[in-house]
């Protein structure tokens, strides 16, 4: 039951937010139009911003399942890109919401690639011989990378499509990460210029 209750909160907030930015949205529209006490929505979330990371959290893992390996990774970000055009009035709201005081949407674009990215690297030979911290600093580039790429695309009205996006993203980072580790594994006992 709790469950359920967490998805009516969730689906009445993705609805408000098709119709309004999420300043607008309140406490008290959000347990009358899906008819729960307030006392309920307190039972589950702190507030509207914890409901809303819950949403992106739960949605975010629907996406990503099964797609998050060296074979499927262009599938798991088609499918988030293809996730946030086909909720794009709901996207753009939280957006331009959040966008002045809070990270939200940047904090869950990482949490969405950066185990993706942790998989292709750990996949790739000869990845146990980079270091930590070249490992570390590989998986930054790509995950702040990525999240650049995708908070900017938002921010552009969702321009140019989610498959022209891909299509680029796929071209040009295929293949990519491999040649950064193999670099680190060649240059590795070599002075830094």
């Amino acid at each position: 039951m709790p469950n359920l209750t967490k998805k009516i909160l969730a689906a009445t907030l993705k609805e408000q937010l098709a119709r309004m930015p999420l300043e607008k949205i309140t406490i008290k529209s959000l347990v009358d139009e899906a008819q729960v006490s307030r006392k309920t929505f307190y039972y589950h979330f702190q507030d509207i911003y914890d409901l809303l990371e819950w949403v992106l959290v739960d949605e975010g893992r629907r996406i990503l399942e099964g797609r998050t390996t060296v074979a499927t990774w262009q599938q798991g970000l088609r499918s988030v890109f293809d996730y946030f055009q086909q909720n794009r009035v709901v996207i753009l709201n939280i957006y331009r919401s959040v966008q002045q005081n809070n990270r939200l949407l940047e904090h869950h674009v990482a949490q969405l690639v950066r185990p993706m990215l942790e998989q292709i690297f750990e996949a790739y030979p000869g990845h146990e011989r980079v270091t930590p911290d070249d490992r570390q600093f590989i998986l930054d580039l790509y995950t702040f990378g990525l999240i650049e790429l995708v908070l900017h695309w938002i921010g552009s009205g969702m321009k140019p499509d989610a498959a022209s996006q891909m299509e680029r993203i796929d071209r040009l980072f295929s293949g990519s990460m491999y040649s950064l580790i193999q670099r680190c594994i060649e240059t590795r006992d070599k002075p830094v210029i």
